[in-house]
């Protein structure tokens, strides 16, 4: 079963909701930049990027 999560994009820092689905192998781009490195934000990224100071919210 698909279910929201948020995704970063290690290009330009941009933090986002997509579907994810554990079971399904998606290639997924950055809505703001259109870069394709996204990841899935971790509970150890979010501290680390809460931790930073979070400035770049874009």
């Amino acid at each position: 079963m698909a279910e929201t999560k948020t995704f970063y994009c290690l290009r330009c820092q941009g933090r986002f909701p997509l579907e994810y689905d554990k079971k399904q192998v998606v290639e997924r781009s950055c809505p703001v930049c259109g870069s394709n490195s996204v990841r899935l934000e971790t509970p150890k990224a979010a501290a680390a990027w809460l931790a930073k100071g979070a400035s770049a919210d874009a």
